[in-house]
Order: C-alpha cells, then structure tokens, then sequence
C-alpha cells in the first residue's frame, strides 16, 4: 500500500478575490471551481494545473490577518515547474507585473529557478525542469514507480 500522487495544496489566503487574482492572472493558472463560505470552512477558489493537480486558496473567518512565515511549523513554500527554457521569460513577466523576484539562479536540485512571494507572503518557487525530468529531478517520469 503506497500514496499514488498529490491531490491539492490548500493555501490560506487572507483577501481570496487579491489571491485568486494573482493566481489566474501573473502565474496563469486556471480557476476550475469556487466553493462558498459553509459558515465553518471558509470561502474556496480551486486552480487548476496543466497536469490535473490543484492548487486551492482559502480565506478563514477566524484568520486574523497575520503575513506567512515559513520559520513556523506548517508549509514552507510551494514550488511550481516550467521548462527550463522559458525561465528567463518568467523572469519578464514577474517584472513586467511588477512582481519582485530573484533572479533565475540554480537551486540546491540543479535546476535553475526563480523565488518570489504571493499577496500574502507565501513564497513560491519557478522551477525551471527539463521535460525528461521528474518532479524530483532524478531523471524521466514514471509512472510505475
């Protein structure tokens, strides 16, 4: 018995429309549903990844507004791939939606990527990945492993 894949990451959001926003519109993923407010679980947007994954945002009534930290317990960041050769023109979108960033730069992986911050902080990693390349950076995809 094994865990087969990754479903969805949930993300809380302190203004969901501002986060959905940056979302869809700088990062280009395409929001596939909205779930309203049950009165217990907060307002959900689910974005939708080229590879079926989603990525989710919520927005809590009880959130206090407080700014993501990655130095306490919970996520620390959320990294996103695209081909390698099309980092540099990540690179100009970010700086043409005045987004701030690193510059494309080899991670500890290998790989180049950039590192940014949503509205809320959260930071977010480009991988650049060859297209031979697992989510790992091991080498081709697999899916008998």
């Amino acid at each position: 018995m094994k865990v087969t894949g990754l479903h969805h990451v949930l993300l809380t959001v302190r203004d969901l429309e501002r986060s959905t926003a940056f979302y869809t519109e700088v990062l280009g993923l395409r929001k596939v549903k909205e779930i309203p407010d049950n009165g217990t679980a907060g307002a959900k947007v689910l974005c939708g990844l080229p590879d079926g994954r989603l990525l989710g945002l919520v927005q809590h009534r009880a959130n206090g507004g407080g700014v993501f930290d990655e130095f306490r317990t919970g996520l620390d960041h959320v990294a996103l791939t695209v081909p390698a050769d099309e980092l540099d023109l990540w690179s100009r979108r970010l700086d043409d939606a005045g987004i701030d960033h690193s510059p494309p730069a080899p991670s500890a992986f290998g790989d180049p990527l950039i590192v940014l911050r949503d509205p809320d902080e959260i930071q977010l990693q480009i991988y650049g990945t060859r297209s031979d390349q697992g989510p790992d950076g091991a080498g081709p995809t697999s899916r008998d492993d």
